[in-house]
């Protein structure tokens, strides 16, 4: 077989690896700004929480009570980031 047969079906290849690792950090650009707007609404719900506070003692105590939230938020940011960031390069190795 000619190698010139090989190479439309190798380019066909490589325009939907391409279409796969757009849509990828595309997804990816999503998630992140998702994660973004998730931190701007915590900013602001301390911010609001902080501002009803009458003392130092309460401030801390309603600040340290919003933390197991955060932790939250964060660790599944940090899982789904993972996610997404592992099938971009499974799609890739599998490609190679």
């Amino acid at each position: 077989m000619k190698l010139s047969a090989k190479l439309p079906l190798g380019r066909v290849q490589v325009e939907h690896l391409l279409e796969r690792a757009i849509d990828s950090v595309g997804q990816i650009a999503m998630h992140e700004a998702g994660a973004l707007d998730n931190h701007l609404l915590a900013l602001r719900e301390r911010w609001a929480v902080a501002r009803k506070a009458r003392g130092v003692g309460e401030l801390l105590r309603d600040q340290i009570d919003l933390l197991p939230a955060t932790r939250l938020r964060l660790a599944e940011d940090h899982e789904l980031r993972l996610k997404l960031w592992r099938g971009l390069a499974r799609g890739f190795s599998n490609a190679a």
